[in-house]
This record gives structure tokens, C-alpha cells and sequence, in this order.
């Protein structure tokens, strides 16, 4: 007993001691909604999906997508493509409301970009029952390399 709590204390130093953030220089990340939840959280996205998004059609296209269970339509945000690329987090289909996705950070990697997206589940919360599809989006600076994802959970606790 002894050596599985010293193993379960040395695991959880190991976990404390990882970064969770991107390394390298950050880069410019503007959320498109400012308030600290997902931006929307009825999509049409049903799976779980990381998006880059590097031309005005690809952004068309997913724009539709998310927004394909709504009428009217919201408008297509503006981007300049030329200094920026859009990424897209989705969670996918889930039972209930409560689920929140968040692009946190992005930072030049290695040649590439590292994104971290943090994932949220309710806990013993009340939440709505109704199926959810959270959404989260953001601009960061353009980067033609790579993009490579940090993916952070965290279970909300109601208690």
C-alpha cells in the first residue's frame, strides 16, 4: 500500500510540474466572444473537430456549418486573412447543456503554432436537458506552419 500511494504522489508532482500552457513566443489571440465561455452552445458542428482556418472560403464554409440549426443567419465576421487565421474548437454533441469549450492561448512552437483549448464537463451541476454542441472561436496571428494542440479538461464542480 505504501508504494502505490507513493507512486499515485509522484504521478501527481509529475502532472503539477508539466506545463500547461504553450511554450515559445505567444501570439495575438482574440476570442470572438470576450466573456469566458464558449461562443456559441448550439451548433451545427456535432463532433469533436479542431479547425484552421486560412482563406475567406474555408471561413464561409465552417461559418455555415456552425450556424446551420439557426435563422437568420449572423454575419460573417470580418477577417483579414492576409495577418490572421481563424481557429475553431468544437466539442461535439453532448447530452446536456453545462459543456463549455475555450481557445486559451497560442504561441509559436517549433515552426508551428501551439493552441491550447480548454474543455469543461459539469460535474453534480444542474444544467439544462437539452442536447449541446459547444463552440469556440478565435483569431490569432497568421502563421502558415503547422498547428498543433494542447488540450486541457477540467470538470466543473456545482458542489
Amino acid at each position: 500500500m505504501g508504494f502505490a500511494v507513493f507512486a499515485a504522489l509522484t504521478a501527481v508532482v509529475a502532472c503539477a510540474a508539466a506545463p500547461l500552457g504553450p511554450s515559445g513566443q505567444p501570439l495575438t489571440l482574440t476570442r470572438l466572444r470576450a466573456e469566458p465561455y464558449s461562443f456559441t452552445f448550439y451548433s451545427g458542428l456535432n463532433d469533436q473537430q479542431r479547425i484552421v482556418v486560412r482563406d475567406q472560403t474555408q471561413w464561409k464554409e465552417i461559418w455555415q456549418q456552425i450556424w446551420k440549426r439557426a435563422s437568420p443567419t449572423p454575419d460573417l465576421p470580418s477577417i483579414d486573412f492576409s495577418r490572421e487565421m481563424v481557429i475553431v474548437a468544437s466539442m461535439g454533441n453532448k447530452p446536456t447543456g453545462g459543456y463549455n469549450i475555450l481557445i486559451d492561448a497560442a504561441s509559436e512552437s517549433g515552426g508551428g503554432i501551439n493552441v491550447v483549448i480548454k474543455s469543461v464537463s459539469p460535474g453534480r451541476c444542474s444544467v439544462t436537458q437539452a442536447f449541446s454542441q459547444p463552440v469556440d472561436i478565435a483569431r490569432v496571428t497568421r502563421r502558415d506552419g503547422s498547428v498543433t494542440f494542447t488540450e486541457r479538461t477540467e470538470v466543473l464542480s456545482c458542489d
